[in-house]
């Protein structure tokens, strides 16, 4: 999908049913040489740092592979902010979301690659892929709440936005409540975060089973904020835990099986909580 600046898009159910191919474009494809995994491992809120290749375990169906791995950190990210601009988002809320958002558009280094979506009942493309930290800064400051919401709908695009054949990619979304407007399905949604290769993290004042899932499925994390003055905080936190990943990189034998791969990543001789993907397809 190409996303024209300033475009609007009305996700209609011919969208429903139309190919996933724009937001799957992801780093898992057939007839690889290799599969890479983002890797994040944390302790007591902490990233931990200086492990190898053997501190890893990873499972390919079930199979053990062999596996080489390397921090991220010098590699640039290319992230994807979408953000609720419905009504319940205006006034205070939507003060601190554009800062939170502006302080992390400004943290990120000059390498580094950025867009913008909004949604509402609409999901517009503000600002498309690209080092123009002046562009998101304008759209920021133009950002007014009103109309319903159309989660679903904007992560799907937020997917075809970020996924990219070997990137660092990101997806940060914020949310303050349910999808009233979509027309696609969580399990639609769900099927594209399975093929891209974005790590979603999500942000948001009340519970969604929905994108505990989301997040899940593609590596990513649940930030929860008690108050809106956390967004700062929390936009922070995210940027710092995917400065901090790990690659893991392996070389399935034989040939790709086509379909699902089931992952699981683990530690061995290190203590932490491991975030990863849950799996790949190959086509």
């Amino acid at each position: 999908m190409t996303l024209p600046q300033a475009s609007v898009v009305a996700l209609g159910a011919c969208l429903a049913t139309a190919s996933l191919s724009a937001a799957t474009q992801g780093a898992f494809r057939s007839n690889v040489d290799g599969v890479e995994v983002g890797v994040a491992v944390t302790q007591g809120g902490k990233a931990v740092a200086n492990l190898t290749a053997d501190n890893f375990v990873v499972t390919d169906n079930g199979v053990t592979q062999r596996v080489t791995a390397v921090m991220l950190a010098a590699q640039p990210i290319r992230l994807t902010l979408i953000l609720d601009v419905s009504s319940s988002v205006s006034g205070s809320r939507l003060t601190s979301l554009i800062a939170a958002s502006r302080r992390m558009v400004h943290a990120l280094r000059p390498e580094d690659q950025v867009a913008l979506i909004t949604f509402s009942h609409q999901v517009t493309s503000t600002v498309p892929m690209g080092r123009d930290r002046a562009a998101i800064d304008n759209a920021l400051a133009a950002l007014s709440g009103e109309g319903a919401t159309s989660l679903r709908d904007a992560i799907y695009m937020g997917l075809a936005a970020a996924s990219d054949d070997r990137s660092r990619a990101v997806v940060l979304l914020f949310s303050d409540g349910l999808d009233t407007a979509s027309f696609l399905t969580e399990a639609a949604v769900l099927d594209a975060a399975k093929r891209s290769n974005a790590v979603v993290h999500a942000v948001h004042l009340r519970p969604d089973a929905f994108l505990d899932r989301l997040v899940e499925v593609t590596g990513g994390r649940t930030w929860s904020a008690q108050s809106d003055r956390q967004l700062e905080a929390l936009f922070g936190r995210v940027l710092d835990e995917m400065r901090a990943r790990y690659l893991l990189t392996y070389s399935p034998p034989g040939p790709q099986r086509k379909g699902w791969h089931q992952i699981k990543v683990s530690l061995k001789g290190a203590r932490g909580e491991v975030l990863a993907r849950q799996g790949y397809f190959v086509q």
